[in-house]
């Protein structure tokens, strides 16, 4: 697999080599990886008109944190994008605008270049819903939770087959009339 990051030169044109590369060029919704690329109308709330051109070497979107693979947003043409500043674990990514006649593509390594049409975007960084994770303590303390449910359910069973037994001897007591 190609990537326009591989061929990339300060003043290649990227329109070009994106039609030799065979990269489609979407202008709706579309997710790469991790990142999905969410049109304005759909996320109102988030977007904000950027104010920074995208360089011609590019912009990482996300950086790679263990592999190094970085999510790079490359343009040709009219495209406008600015990172949000947010907290941590915000979603939100940024704000992209791409120009009539221009096109932008998120680029990398394990999931190639997809393009991005005219429009407006918002980019965010997708959950993942994995399941959560314990830290020892409040796994023991689930644990022990969970022990004295069980032995709380075994005492009341427990009781109850006692009870049970005492009503059954009980109802066949025999009943004896003794004559004056």
């Amino acid at each position: 697999m190609e990537l326009l990051s591989s061929v990339l030169s300060d003043g290649a044109d990227l329109a070009h080599l994106a039609a030799e590369l065979d990269i489609p060029t979407i202008a709706g919704l579309q997710h790469q990886g991790d990142v999905s690329v969410i049109p304005a109308a759909m996320a109102v709330e988030d977007f904000q008109h950027p104010m920074s051109p995208v360089p011609a070497a590019g912009v990482a979107v996300v950086r790679g944190e263990a592999g190094g693979h970085t999510h790079l947003l490359l343009a040709s043409g009219d495209v406008w994008y600015d990172a949000r500043d947010g907290a941590a674990n915000d979603i939100v990514l940024g704000s992209l605008e791409v120009g009539d006649g221009a096109t932008a593509w998120l680029d990398h390594p394990e999931h190639g270049n997809t393009g991005i049409g005219p429009g407006l975007y918002v980019l965010r960084r997708k959950r993942e819903l994995a399941p959560r994770v314990l830290d020892p303590g409040a796994r023991r303390k689930r644990d022990r939770a969970r022990k004295e449910a069980r032995k709380q359910a075994s005492q009341a069973q427990a009781r109850a087959a006692r009870d049970q037994a005492a009503r059954a001897q009980a109802s066949s007591a025999t009943v004896r009339f003794v004559a004056d």
